[in-house]
């Protein structure tokens, strides 16, 4: 019994093991090497565009609000109840410089200019008086005095010159009486539009009260900022103003009755000082009267007006630069190269001798980099392909395959 429970518990398990090693032996004798294959190397297709140095022109786009060529408080100048209004002191009303747009009851100062009017005669008279006792005074004067000229007091000068000043005075406020009987008549300073009206017939006014807001349309205007570093490619003002009826340099576009529209426009000045918060260059363009009342293309309905408040997309015309090459912004690398795209000398077995297109790395000077696009002014030569696909890895020297664009 001991000698069959030692062989189950030590000889059979060191049998099996013994077993299981010339077995895994055995097929480890039998198993083949492995065949190494060379892997071919399969070049990436890349797209590729070909440098063509021409004529370019910069424009920058910009937006901004239109806004009237200036805003103006209407307000009188005399007190008193409204007697009337024009129809045209609403919101949105339109008037003409020189309309009147409403009226002040004058009956209380057609009243002051006749009591104006009796105080100019009492001054006129009592200069005369004065005049006349004062030549009574000098002829007494010489009778007793001879040829000695008589004295200030006995001439009556002062009470002359008073009596000057006086009528003066009252002349004056006659004429301040007739002007205010003239601004009982409330002018329209500009023409243009009515923003918002505060005057209605019945109701008392002071001097100085506002009773509307008018706006000029004489000519529109739109305030358009842009990075300061896009002033090199515009032609500006920067001292002086322009005259508005230039040739158009600015197109503005926006959308009305849900329609494109595009209206002409010009720059006719900057405005003084950069915006301290953006830091930006603040363009001004006029739109004039004529071109604001609809686009030069027409439309379906053959009018599209440039209303105040409408925000519109800028396109300004900057200057054209010559011997530059445009390329997709693909094209450029974040360190300011781009892959060239250059055949390559390969040789086989020592006599073959074959071209491959391989990339090469080449520093550019660009001029513009915009959103879609990259302006080159130097590096690339006519006729050189550049590569404008997305590599993920690249290294000088790899060859690829061309896809032209």
């Amino acid at each position: 019994m001991k000698l069959v429970r030692l062989f189950l518990q030590i000889l059979l398990p060191l049998l099996v093991l013994a077993g299981g090693a010339l077995g895994a032996r055995w097929i480890a004798s039998k198993a083949k090497p492995p065949k190494v294959v060379a892997a071919a190397f399969e070049a990436p297709i890349v797209r590729v565009v070909a440098a063509t140095p021409g004529e370019h022109r910069l424009d920058v786009e910009a937006q901004g609000t239109v806004e009237p060529f200036r805003t103006v408080d209407l307000t009188t100048q005399v007190g008193g109840r409204i007697a009337a209004t024009n129809a045209a002191l609403r919101a949105g009303g339109t008037c003409r410089a020189g309309d009147v747009l409403l009226t002040i009851d004058d009956t209380d100062l057609r009243l002051a200019i006749s009591q104006q009017e009796a105080a100019v005669a009492r001054a006129e008279l009592r200069l005369l008086q004065e005049r006349a006792e004062a030549d009574a005074a000098v002829r007494a004067w010489r009778q007793l005095e001879g040829e000695r000229a008589p004295e200030a007091l006995v001439a009556r000068a002062p009470q002359i010159r008073d009596a000057e000043t006086a009528l003066v005075a009252a002349r004056a406020a006659l004429e301040k009486s007739r002007l205010d009987l003239q601004r009982c008549q409330v002018l329209a300073p500009v023409g243009g539009r009515v923003r918002s009206a505060d005057a209605n017939v019945g109701q008392t006014v002071q001097p100085g009260q506002r009773l509307g807001v008018l706006l000029d349309t004489s000519c529109l205007e739109v305030r358009l900022p842009i990075p300061l570093n896009e002033a090199e490619f515009l032609d500006l003002p920067y001292t002086g103003e322009r005259d508005g009826n230039g040739p158009a340099d600015v197109v503005l576009r926006a959308r009305f009755a849900g329609q494109p529209r595009q209206w002409p426009a010009r720059v006719v000045r900057i405005e003084g000082e950069l915006d301290r918060r953006t830091r930006q260059l603040t363009v001004v363009a006029r739109v004039n009267a004529a071109d604001a009342e609809g686009d030069r293309d027409g439309g379906a309905d053959g009018h599209a007006p440039l209303l105040i408040g409408t925000f519109v997309q800028a396109t300004l015309h900057g200057r054209s630069w010559r011997d530059v090459v445009v390329l997709p912004r693909s094209a450029l690398r974040s360190d300011g190269s781009a892959w060239l795209v250059t055949p390559r000398l390969v040789a086989v077995d020592r006599l073959l001798h074959y071209h491959r297109p391989s990339l090469r790395r080449r520093p550019l000077d660009v001029l513009r980099v915009g959103s879609d696009h990259v302006v080159v002014r130097a590096g690339l030569a006519a006729g050189e392909l550049v590569c404008v696909s997305r590599l993920d890895t690249a290294v000088d020297g790899m060859f690829v395959r061309l896809r032209r664009e």
